[in-house]
């Protein structure tokens, strides 16, 4: 039980760098190709030759690493845009009168203020003339416009395509970084009367789609309430656009978020259940085969249901896979199954490695498979429903040990009540799986008992009070942590270290998890002195100001009266980045000093004195009518801020005055937060300076 073949494993080891090189580095194809082909050659010959020998080859092992790492950064290349020749970044046209040609591929949550969608570009139309395009776009049209389904064709004004905007503040999301890694490079911001629908299509993507929003349509009749409802589309129909904000953040506060968004933790639940209902299948001749194809129509149709989403699909694909492996009754099966699924995966798509529900979805099953059977082990209790709970308890640490790394970067934050709400969720959310399939079925066929509805919306009610209850045990959530690339990879490595350790009990396998250990404390010591720094920064926000000092793990913050409360999600994001122990607040003033420099603010009033010492920096805010030109030519500033309190034609017309009297101009709503930084102390000089 304790043996694993570890080929696939590290197979994937190799191939998952080569990946993440291949995004990174720029090699022609026509090298990569190149390379390829003389290392299969050398592959072929040391292959042949260590069959003829009686002890493995270290030179084979090496080529094998070697040529899977060299795979792995051929696929990138060959999925990047660059090396795309019909990708429309790589279109010679001319922009202007340039219809884009696209198909909805797929809906995304909408905004305050507008429907957004993935969109596939299939041609341009000039004229009468037209060109193969090829790529996504991220297309965003006004709330109150024309909705569209997946599949629909569309036609649209190329000309208006312009780059996804970046975060103007440290340490906040990254939106145009997140929709990079799935390969969208372009937006389009536009009005409904600007897009022309040419036709809508029956693919099997839409029919998917058109019939997930009969469903919703059907269950709408019943009488659910508005939470039971957007639950039920969460968990079963992979649409969580109608989950509140409230719902939402209970269950990030009780660990339960994952439930939210049909992933490998259902397709697994509904795998165990079809497994287990299947099982007597077994007796017959040709069983295990019949079981294997029943169990991956099933799952496929569960897919089909929940309109084969991106993240529904890699996750059928994954445990099909696994389905496959659990039929031959080997452990090893499972786990070779899971990292062939895998590479199979990022061989079609290798972007699919910077998602995070394919990450966390992998690891959280790895974790199980590797790490539950010792957990389980530590423990015997006689008494079956003890032994049922300890097993699920079980179940709950191993995925949680295999996320935990990658929800603190992700996510900041920790809910030490996850094995609570997992002990109490994953039995009955099987059970509300199997029901809720069997409410789509019936609602389809128009034959839904009321006593059904109200049995199963009382259950989904239920679950979200407990939810709820464990929410505001605040004292158990652990919030703000910050966690970097560094900690994260050195985490994942005690991880696999520890792996190896148990399935084979060595000296090699016990110094790699010393040094994933000490890796860890490096990073954690690298990222502590970081902060041991000092910076200037000044924030960009709408209608406000909000500048910061920031001094050795503390910032000060200088803000105008009632502003505060609207950049709580701005100085919690640097809260988070900079591991801040201590925030003070003040208003601001009109001249501050940071290490050898000067900083003047000139605010709405316009009125400033001409200080002894001329000010390095000049701040302008809340939009003065003053003469830039006069002052520049007082004041004499190295550079001058504009922040985004300031109308923007003002903001205009001084860029123009400062490029005329060669002044650096830096506006936060164009460049982001305008910042200022020494170089972090070593932690020797600042206990030395203490």
């Amino acid at each position: 039980m304790r043996f694993l073949n570890f080929t696939f494993i590290k197979l994937s080891l190799s191939f998952l760098p080569g990946i993440l090189a291949g995004f990174l580095l720029n090699i022609p194809l026509q090298i990569l190709l190149s390379v390829i082909g003389g290392l299969f050659l050398f592959f072929l010959f040391f292959y042949f030759r260590a069959r003829r020998q009686l002890f493995p080859d270290i030179y084979f092992g090496i080529l094998v690493f070697i040529t899977t790492f060299s795979l792995g950064i051929l696929t990138a290349s060959l999925h990047k845009p660059g090396n795309n020749p019909k990708h429309y970044l790589n279109a010679e046209i001319s922009v202007e009168n340039t219809l884009l040609q696209a198909r909805i591929a797929e809906k995304l949550k909408p905004t305050a203020y507008n429907n957004r969608y993935l969109i596939k570009a299939e041609a341009f139309r000039i004229n009468d003339r037209s060109a193969v395009a090829k790529g996504k776009l991220l297309l965003s049209v006004g709330i109150d416009s024309e909705e569209f389904q997946v599949g629909d064709v569309v036609l649209l004004p190329y000309e208006k395509a312009s780059d996804i905007n970046s975060p103007l503040n440290p340490y906040q999301f990254d939106y145009r970084n997140y929709m990079e890694k799935q390969a969208v490079l372009k937006q389009l911001r536009l009005n409904s009367e600007e897009i022309l629908k040419i036709s809508e299509n029956s693919s099997p993507t839409s029919f998917a789609e058109n019939l997930r929003e009969q469903i919703i349509q059907k269950l709408r009749v019943a009488s659910f309430s508005e939470e039971e409802l957007s639950i039920i589309q969460a968990l079963l129909l992979g649409q969580r656009r109608d989950i509140s904000r409230k719902i939402y953040d209970q269950y990030a506060a009780a660990g339960a978020v994952h439930i939210l968004a049909v992933s490998g933790l259902h397709v697994g639940i509904i795998l165990l259940i079809l497994n287990f209902l299947l099982k007597p299948l077994e007796g017959i001749k040709n069983g295990r085969f019949i079981k294997t194809m029943l169990l991956l129509g099933l799952m496929w149709g569960f897919a089909l249901l929940a309109g084969l989403s991106p993240s529904v699909v890699r996750a059928v694909s994954m445990f099909s896979f696994v389905a496959i492996g659990m039929q031959l009754k080997r452990k090893s099966s499972v786990m070779n199954s899971l990292f062939v699924s895998l590479f199979v995966l990022l061989l079609v798509n290798p972007y699919f490695i910077f998602q995070v529900g394919f990450q966390l979805s992998y690891l959280a099953v790895f974790s199980i498979v590797a790490f539950q059977p010792f957990l389980y082990q530590l423990l015997r209790p006689k008494f079956k429903p003890i032994r049922y709970m300890w097993g699920l308890l079980t179940v709950s640490i191993a995925a949680q040990l295999g996320v935990l790394p990658l929800s603190l970067f992700y996510f900041h934050q920790f809910p030490a009540l996850f094995f609570l709400s997992n002990l109490v969720i994953l039995p009955v959310l099987g059970i509300i799986l199997g029901l809720g399939i069997l409410v789509i079925l019936l609602s389809l066929l128009n034959s839904l008992p009321h006593l059904l509805v109200e049995s199963y919306g009382t259950l989904i009610s239920y679950m979200n009070g407990f939810v709820g209850w464990v929410a505001v045990q605040e004292e158990f959530l652990f919030q703000d942590i910050s966690f970097s690339t560094w900690q994260t990879l050195s985490g994942y490595f005690i991880i696999l270290s520890l792996f190896f350790l148990l399935y084979q009990k060595n000296y090699r396998n016990l110094v790699l998890l010393f040094i994933g250990i000490i890796s860890f404390q490096l990073s954690n010591i690298y990222e502590r002195q970081k902060s041991f720094s000092e910076e200037l920064i000044i924030f960009h926000k709408n209608r406000n100001n909000l500048v910061g000092l920031y001094q050795y793990g503390n910032l000060q913050v200088y803000h105008n009266p009632d502003s505060l409360p609207s950049a709580e999600n701005i100085l919690r994001d640097f809260k988070t980045g900079k591991i801040l122990t201590k925030i003070n607040t003040d208003t601001i003033g009109n001249i501050f000093k940071f290490q050898n420099k000067n900083l003047m603010v000139i605010d709405s009033a316009g009125v400033y004195e001409i200080p002894s010492l001329k000010p390095d920096l000049l701040l302008i805010t809340h939009s003065p009518k003053v003469n830039l030109e006069r002052i520049l030519q007082e004041l004499k500033p190295r550079e001058v801020i504009a922040d985004g309190s300031n109308y923007h034609s003002f903001v205009e017309r001084w860029k123009a005055t400062c490029l005329k009297q060669k002044v650096p101009f830096h506006h936060t709503g164009e460049k982001g937060a305008f910042r200022i930084s020494t170089k972090p102390r070593a932690l020797y000089q600042l206990t030395l300076k203490l």
